[in-house]
């Protein structure tokens, strides 16, 4: 019986450190999940210095925090589309809706590709 506990708890924190919910699967040295995820929202802003997007979120799947006031993060690799050319990010303007596809990078969202589907511009 003893060893039928130990097997079905070590069952479960496999099942905890593998489901990428953090938690005990942080804990036990479990990699953060990569898994893409899809955010939408308006810019608020864009600091070229911290290559950080301060967005109004208002759809994330894959997110625990959907929210106003949401970092994203970007690199030298995160492509801007708009109307199928491709921009870069400090092209971005406040108040341009955007899709951003991307996934956890340390703690941080990072950027993947960026697609503007609202100019503020017109």
């Amino acid at each position: 019986m003893r060893k039928l506990s130990l097997l079905v708890v070590v069952l479960l924190l496999a099942a905890c450190g593998s489901s990428g919910l953090g938690g005990l699967g942080s804990i036990l040295g479990t990699p953060p999940s990569t898994q893409s995820s899809t955010v939408q929202g308006t810019v608020n802003s864009v600091d070229t210095n911290a290559q950080v997007i301060n967005l109004d979120a208002n759809y994330g799947n894959n997110l625990r925090n959907t929210q106003s006031g949401q970092a994203i993060y970007y690199n030298n690799n995160t492509r801007v589309l708009y109307q199928g050319r491709q921009y870069q990010v400090t092209d971005l303007e406040r108040g341009d809706q955007i899709t951003i596809t991307g996934s956890d990078n340390n703690g941080r969202y990072l950027a993947d590709t960026i697609t503007v589907t609202r100019n503020v511009r017109g």
